[in-house]
């Protein structure tokens, strides 16, 4: 008698996929950069690493005595370097911040909006208040058109 087992097998690795996305990401990590502000911010930290990587290789080559000595001008120069672009970082944190801010707001707003529309299927209530409502925005919105004369009384 024969008998076979089918072991199954993935039709996808996942570390490709986490590669995938790590490309994708690195992909849209240029047009993330916007204008100068992001160039400077860009350069800034560019020369940041550089600065580090030279008082790390001065440390490296120092003898053992000297070695709190290194650290401490690596710290300072590292804290230094912060206090240099603490406008740019402080100004691109705001600038994410308020983004952030954005985002969730209008994740919010699309929340409410669909339990909103959810009552208002269930309640005609509600739906003939949604309705009146637009209606009167429609109205609204006709009257401020430009070229249309409105009468007062």
């Amino acid at each position: 008698m024969t008998s076979f087992t089918n072991a199954p097998r993935p039709d996808h690795h996942h570390g490709a996929d986490r590669l995938e996305a790590l490309m994708e990401a690195v992909q849209q990590a240029p047009r993330q950069v916007w204008g100068k502000r992001g160039m400077v911010l860009l350069l800034g930290s560019a020369l940041v690493a550089a600065a580090l990587a030279v008082s790390y290789e001065i440390m490296d080559s120092a003898a053992e005595s000297h070695l709190l000595m290194v650290w401490m001008v690596l710290w300072m120069s590292l804290f230094a370097a912060l206090a240099f672009f603490a406008g740019s970082l402080g100004a691109a944190a705001r600038r994410l911040r308020s983004s952030l801010d954005g985002w969730s707001r209008g994740l919010a707003e699309a929340r409410a909006d669909q339990r909103l529309w959810a009552i208002a299927r269930q309640d005609g209530r509600v739906m003939a208040d949604l309705q009146s409502a637009l209606s009167r925005s429609d109205a609204s919105d006709a009257a401020k058109a430009p070229g249309r004369q409105t009468r007062t009384r």
